[in-house]
């Protein structure tokens, strides 16, 4: 499953926010006023963009968990145990945001999960994540989604990856995972990335249900 859904740029401003993180930058040319590409042999998350990122979190965590009640949680109608906080990206000129071309299953996800991909940059050809049309089919196609847009998609199943960026301008996004209660399974594992337990309390979140 792969779905383009759309959503208020005005209500949830993301990318306004995500600017003021960086000064007030062009996200598209961020690569000309920050570190995006991650040191040789360092994981994809290892630049000082991704840290200030995460720094600053607090300042986006509002409009976050408004979008989770108001825009996700109508897709599923009951609880849901999410990403408590999204995972940034970039993808900068000559490089890759993830270049592994993966399932969620490998990185033990568990059943249930929907994953919800949020560029806040436009993303296209080889700045964009590719993903397969079915399980096992490796016909991977550009997933080409506009600020005000976001994917929905089984990252579980369906491989997925970025290509080498050869647009030279940079794609910048967040994406996040969510269960619904009801699937959602104490399974004791970690992420592979931070060790961080996959458990309501640390990875995830709780949003209760709201009619």
């Amino acid at each position: 499953m792969r779905m383009i859904r759309t959503y208020d740029t005005h209500v949830y401003d993301f990318l306004g926010k995500v600017r003021k993180i960086f000064g007030g930058i062009d996200l598209s040319c961020m690569h000309h006023s920050f570190q995006v590409i991650p040191p040789a042999g360092a994981g994809d998350q290892a630049t000082e963009v991704h840290e200030q990122f995460y720094a600053a979190f607090d300042e986006l965590r509002p409009t976050y968990e408004d979008f989770l009640r108001d825009e996700i949680m109508p897709l599923f109608n009951e609880d849901l145990c999410a990403q408590a906080v999204p995972t940034f990206r970039v993808s900068g000129p000559g490089g890759t945001a993830v270049s592994e071309f993966h399932r969620d299953s490998d990185f033990h996800h568990q059943v249930g999960t929907v994953n919800f991909w949020v560029p806040m940059t436009p993303a296209f050809d080889t700045n964009t994540v590719w993903v397969e049309s079915a399980p096992d089919r490796g016909d991977y196609q550009p997933a080409e989604v506009n600020p005000g847009e976001y994917l929905q998609f089984d990252a579980l199943s369906l491989r997925h990856g970025n290509m080498p960026n050869t647009t030279g301008v940079c794609r910048v996004s967040f994406d996040f995972r969510v269960v619904p209660r009801s699937r959602f399974v104490s399974t004791g594992l970690k992420t592979v990335s931070s060790s961080t337990d996959l458990e309501l309390g640390a990875y995830y979140t709780l949003v209760p249900y709201r009619p």
